[in-house]
């Protein structure tokens, strides 16, 4: 599955196979390796997903509530996002909604996936998403990912965007 990355200075990519099955093997044994170290890239949660066992998920969940920092939460939320089911989408709506850190690094990750701006830029969006240059052209990126069946914090994240949205679009 491919998907646009974030724009951040520090973003996290796999070079390969080989890293991504040290990735892999690190999680399972209950190392957050990488997902510690920086934002990971889109494609780096969306491989990761699908070949984490059942030890892998239960670490995604634990780092995702109480990781040490809010990159490895807002992280582990991302992972959480693309794996099915309903604990894993209650898991990341409960620490989106609870968690001021982990939801702003969220909100601005689709923030910068969807319009390519800076990071910086994605951030003050994510605090007053009134504020974005074209609001409108956001806000059908966001309805799109409001529905997105495959991600559950890209579907939190383009709702409640959208939501804070409503006073700008509004106006004719």
């Amino acid at each position: 599955m491919w998907r646009k990355d974030i724009r951040h200075p520090r973003l996290v990519k796999i070079r390969d196979r080989r890293q991504l099955a040290e990735v892999r093997a690190a999680v399972e044994a209950g190392d957050p390796h990488i997902f510690g170290q920086g934002p990971t890239s889109s494609s780096i949660d969306a491989a990761v997903a699908p070949l984490v066992g059942p030890d892998g998920v239960k670490h995604f969940r634990t780092w995702a509530q109480e990781g040490k920092t809010s990159t490895l939460r807002a992280n582990a939320v991302s992972i959480l996002g693309f794996l099915p089911g309903r604990e894993n989408a209650e898991v990341v709506a409960r620490v989106l909604e609870t968690d001021a850190k982990v939801r702003r690094l969220c909100l601005a990750s689709e923030v910068s996936r969807l319009t390519r701006c800076d990071w910086e830029s994605a951030l003050r969006i994510a605090d007053d998403p009134t504020t974005a240059p074209s609001p409108r052209k956001l806000a059908k990126q966001l309805a799109k990912e409001a529905v997105d069946v495959k991600d559950s914090e890209s579907r939190w994240c383009g709702g409640h965007l959208l939501q804070r949205m409503a006073p700008v679009l509004g106006r004719s």
